[in-house]
Order: C-alpha cells, then sequence, then structure tokens
C-alpha cells in the first residue's frame, strides 16, 4: 500500500511539473481528515448549537441548550446512534458556522466531524478550513519554541505539502490521514501560540514550482547533508535536490547493535529467508552518501534491496548509514563531526542577509565529506552487527533541525524554503 502510494505521489508531481506555468494554485475551502481509521466505537461532546445529521439531512440530536454526550458504534455496515438510527454517515456539527470545538475521544478539534461506514468499522474525519488543519500540524511536527522564521517555513512547506497532496485518500473519501503518511494532525488539542502565530503570518503562502503547489517533503534531521528525491524513492523533482546542511540535532549520529541472529530473523520475517547474513555490499549510493540499494547475501541466497526497505527491515532511522560485522561491543563515543560542517555553519551566519540562491552557490563546495561505505562482511560469519548512522528520516527536501539552525543564523523563511527546495517561488493566493 505504502509503494502505491509513492507511485500516486510520483504521478502527481511529473503531472504539476509538466503543467503551464500559469497554472494557478486553488486554495479549497476546507479539507478532510482521517483521524481515526478503523474503529468500531468512538465518543463525542457536541457543543451548544451543535448537531448530529444523518445523511439524508435528518437532525437526530440537537446540542440547543448545552453541549451533549453520546457514543457511536460501526454495526452491520452502518453506523449507530444510542437510540438505534442507522446510515452510512454522519455529520457532527460545531455550532454556528461550525465555529465551535467538538470532543472526540478526549480530544479537541475544530470544524465539523463525518463519521463514514468501513465496512463493520468506520473512519472519522475532521472537515476544516486549511488554515486551521494547519494549527494542529505544526506543534505536531517542530518544537514551538523554535525561531519564528524556521516555524514559518515549515507552516508554508505543510500548506504546500498538503495542497500537493488533496485527495491522497480519495479512496476512503478523504484527504489527507492524521498520522507519519501524511502529516502528524493533532487537532485543536495540540495547537500553540507561536505555531497559531507562524501560520497567520504566512496566511496563504505557498512554495510553487512551474505554478504549482510543490510537494514539500521534509523529515527531522539530515546528518549533514539533505538527498535527492531520484535515489530514495526513484522519481526525480527538480526541487528535490540533496544540499549541505547544518545539523544540530540529537539525532546527528546514531548507532544500533544487531546479533547474527536477529539479522537473519529480521530479513525473514519481512519475507527474505536467506538465512544467515554473511555479506551486506552497496550497489548504489545517493548524493548525500545515503544507501539508496544494496545487496544482501546470505546462507540461502541473495536479494538486492533499495536503501529503504532495509531501513523498515532493520527499523533504522536512515538511510545514511555504515554497517559492519564485530565480534566485540562496538565504541559508544559519538562520530566526529563531518569535514566542512563547521565551515558551512560560518559561510551560513556570513550569508543571513543574502538571498538562498547567494546561500547555495556559496556552500556548493562545503558539502560534508561522505563517509566511507563500509557495507561489507568477511567470508566467515559475523557474530554481530554494527550500524552507525546519520539523520532521522528520508533525508529529502527541508531538514526541520537544518530550518532551525538556518533561522537562528538570522535567515527569514523564504530564504530557508529556497535553501531547501531549488528553483520554487514563494506565492500568497488568494481564496
Amino acid at each position: 500500500m505504502r509503494r502505491f502510494f509513492l507511485l500516486l505521489t510520483a504521478v502527481l508531481l511529473c503531472l504539476n511539473l509538466n503543467s503551464s506555468a500559469k497554472a494557478a494554485v486553488k486554495i479549497p475551502s476546507e479539507i478532510r481528515v482521517g483521524i481515526l481509521l478503523k474503529v468500531s466505537t468512538v465518543d463525542f461532546q457536541i457543543p451548544k448549537g451543535g448537531k448530529l445529521v444523518s445523511a439524508a439531512g435528518k437532525i437526530l440530536w440537537d446540542a440547543v441548550g448545552a453541549a451533549k454526550t453520546l457514543r457511536l458504534t460501526a454495526k452491520n455496515g452502518t453506523v449507530s446512534t444510542p437510540n438505534g438510527n442507522l446510515s452510512d454517515c454522519f455529520t457532527v456539527t460545531s455550532g454556528a458556522d461550525n465555529s465551535g470545538i467538538i470532543w472526540v475521544n478526549g480530544r479537541q478539534y475544530r470544524g465539523k466531524i463525518l463519521l463514514r461506514s468501513a465496512g463493520k468499522v468506520m473512519n472519522v474525519i475532521n472537515v476544516l478550513d486549511l488554515e486551521q488543519y494547519l494549527r494542529g500540524v505544526l506543534p505536531k511536527e517542530v518544537h514551538p519554541d523554535w525561531p519564528l522564521e524556521s516555524l514559518k517555513a515549515q507552516a508554508v512547506a505543510a500548506r504546500s505539502y498538503t495542497l500537493a497532496n488533496l485527495n491522497k485518500h480519495a479512496g476512503a473519501k478523504f484527504d489527507l490521514c492524521a498520522g507519519t503518511h501524511c502529516q502528524v494532525y493533532g487537532g485543536k488539542s495540540a495547537e500553540h501560540s507561536r505555531t497559531n502565530k507562524a501560520v497567520e503570518e504566512t496566511a496563504g503562502t505557498v512554495a510553487t514550482y512551474n505554478g504549482m503547489a510543490i510537494a514539500a517533503l521534509y523529515h527531522a534531521s539530515s546528518g549533514g547533508h539533505t538527498e535527492c528525491s531520484s535515489n530514495v524513492w526513484d522519481w526525480d523533482v527538480p526541487y528535490l535536490r540533496g544540499v549541505a546542511d547544518l545539523d544540530p540535532s540529537p539525532h546527528s549520529y546514531w548507532y544500533k547493535v544487531m546479533s547474527a541472529s536477529e539479522m537473519e530473523e529480521a530479513f525473514r520475517r519481512n519475507g527474505y529467508p536467506l538465512g544467515r547474513i554473511t555479506q551486506i555490499i552497496p550497489s548504489k549510493t545517493g548524493t548525500s552518501g545515503r544507501i539508496a540499494s544494496c545487496m544482501l547475501i546470505g546462507e540461502h541466497g541473495q536479494v538486492e534491496l533499495t536503501g529503504e526497505k532495509v531501513r523498515t527491515v532493520l527499523s533504522l532511522r536512515s538511510t545514511f548509514f555504515t554497517i559492519e560485522w564485530e565480534q566485540t561491543p562496538p565504541s559508544r563515543g559519538p562520530l566526529a563531526i563531518p569535514t566542512g560542517m563547521e565551515d558551512l555553519a560560518s559561510a551560513l551566519s556570513a550569508s543571513a542577509s543574502s538571498s538562498a540562491s547567494a546561500a547555495a552557490a556559496s556552500t556548493s563546495q562545503l558539502s560534508p565529506a561522505q563517509p566511507p561505505i563500509g557495507i561489507w562482511a568477511p567470508g566467515y560469519q559475523p557474530s554481530q552487527w554494527v550500524i552507525r548512522g546519520r539523520g532521522w528520516g528520508h533525508g529529502v527536501g527541508m531538514s526541520q533541525w537544518g530550518a532551525m539552525a538556518m533561522a537562528e543564523r538570522g535567515h527569514t523563511f523564504d530564504e530557508i524554503l529556497k535553501y531547501y527546495y531549488q528553483g520554487i517561488t514563494i506565492e500568497s493566493k488568494n481564496r
């Protein structure tokens, strides 16, 4: 299923890139977010003035004088109310113009709520204004105490990503889910005054390429260099290019130790019964040094897998890693800072008043040194594998920790965005 959505995103990107530069970004009046999927029951508190309405338009509950609490249940391919009313879809409103707050399983949400039958279960969908949605996204994706310019960069990236991915879950009749598959969304309960300010100060601002909202992918920590999209997912996007990056995050360096039996079991459990792994050989690396693909050789066969697949199988933080065998525990000491990262920090600080393109040019020769890809094992069998890595996430697009570091050095949100997304335009769109 994940492969399907990646292919769908690639198709949408290709359509965007081939569209006329005159195409206009359309901001919808509301978006649909799947907040609870495939659940059997859900508890609501409908605010004063709110209603529960069936698919036929019949008002079943009306909180005229005070808020009301009720539980809805999935039943025989429909959704059922406490008094037995059945419908394949119910709408819970939050008062006049849906300006109130609805409680859903103990969390607060703006807008209105749809409950759609999905066989023996149901999906709970929050329908609300785009800017209200972003208020619930930002504090789940970045720390509210970070510099305001980095929060504003995140707001524009999240807004652009949303517009580029509308109808991503069209089959389930909503646009985006509330998890890491799309963007993490926590509703009103997650909102923070500083991230709300970032959303408000960038309202309607979108990053575009050829007149279309970009798929503004982002990740937590780059490990010192971001990656080209073509080296991670096999689709080439001109604005998603690898760039040198500052990474002050606690995830900049990490390691993991796995015994030979744990390594064997991890691949067997995921459909690769190779027996004891004897060699792991890189077959392709990206601009940053991330593993694009590698060959695994075991006692019972061999297979070539993408770096993302290996990352998933071994539960790694990123594909920016080296792996080797050891017979004794590895050193717990930190890895050395890559050559050039300190120079990059100085260069970015010195160019705080210049344009993002100038910043990119001035750092083009300052890419951190790529680590040796020591992914191999001798002919005999290792007792354990030591994986040393950098960064957290897929590494494509904007590094959130890197954006924070740039903001601390005086860069504005648009400079940050133009550094990570090559050749884009920042536009303000009217509804």
